[in-house]
């Protein structure tokens, strides 16, 4: 994984490296395995990070993130609580960067929603109108890019990339709910065997009177009409201004469904994808060695 997070220059700690690890192995097993690398001269470490040996690497850097993280952490709290109360809102978890404890000056705070069944897109356009009527479409604070709903919480996309971001995520509201959404996507374990998940620091909030009042004036036929009406529009409108040349990137990067909507606009996914392969096929070579997991 050192040389995953290399590419976002981004040192990892002994603890996420044990939770990152492709084997099932004891803590003690895994840091005399780490020590034996780091005196081959495979890593190097420095303020209890590690990374791979000869790259450039700041710690300093890495250590100055982590400070801006645990202050964008405070506002990320209280950006989830006002996510939580619209209507339909049922889980919010911090993605992204900070929930891997680094923010630069250029990251937004980004936010995965979980919302209730056949009520997403009705959902989604109530926090958009938010954050253009009241934080003047700023998403510095305020990045919502992927929903899903509590009846679709398995990732259809199972590749190294989900699962990083997966297995950071930070849930901020509805600790059971997180849980749900992780024993559902198991598949989680055959990447990551020793990651363990808990819902530390997650709320556990009712629900507010206006929060209810809107979700029961929009019950049945009528609000079942709005959602659809509200994907269509938006589906049409991402077709014009995102078209890809093929469906498959298109449905990759903004996928639009009754059940999911999925913004990333830059296909960041595959991007990563294809320069780790190309990194581990580099790094092999110049070493001699084969980084292929033995299980």
């Amino acid at each position: 994984m050192l040389l995953y997070f290399d590419h976002f220059a981004h040192p990892l700690n002994a603890a996420e490296l044990y939770d990152l690890l492709g084997l099932n192995t004891g803590k003690e097993e895994f840091l005399k395995d780490l020590e034996t690398i780091l005196e081959q001269g495979f890593i190097a470490h420095d303020s209890g990070y590690y990374f791979i040996a000869g790259e450039k690497t700041n710690i300093r850097d890495r250590l100055e993130k982590l400070r801006k993280a645990e202050k964008h952490f405070r506002i990320a709290s209280y950006v989830s609580r006002l996510i939580f109360w619209h209507p339909f809102v049922r889980g919010v978890f911090i993605s992204g960067s900070l929930s891997k404890s680094t923010v630069s000056r250029k990251d937004d705070i980004d936010f995965f929603v979980i919302t209730e069944p056949g009520r997403l897109w009705i959902c989604r356009t109530f926090l958009m109108l938010f954050k253009k009527v009241f934080l003047l479409n700023t998403k510095k604070y305020f990045c919502i890019n992927y929903f899903i709903d509590s009846d679709s919480l398995e990732i259809p996309e199972k590749n190294l990339f989900t699962a990083v971001e997966l297995a950071f995520l930070r849930p901020l509201q509805n600790p059971a709910l997180y849980m749900h959404f992780m024993e559902t996507n198991s598949w989680l374990r055959d990447y990551f065997p020793n990651k363990k998940f808990y819902p530390d620091g997650c709320m556990d909030k009712k629900d507010p009177w206006f929060k209810k009042t809107v979700e029961f004036l929009l019950k049945g036929k009528a609000g079942e009409n709005l959602d659809n009406r509200f994907l269509h529009i938006y589906r049409k409108r991402a077709e014009r201004k995102f078209g890809f040349s093929d469906q498959e990137s298109f449905d990759l990067n903004f996928r639009t469904r009754k059940n999911v909507s999925k913004h990333h606009p830059n296909g960041y996914q595959q991007k990563i994808l294809d320069e780790y392969g190309k990194t581990i096929r580099e790094f092999e070579l110049s070493k001699g060695i084969d980084l292929t997991l033995k299980k």
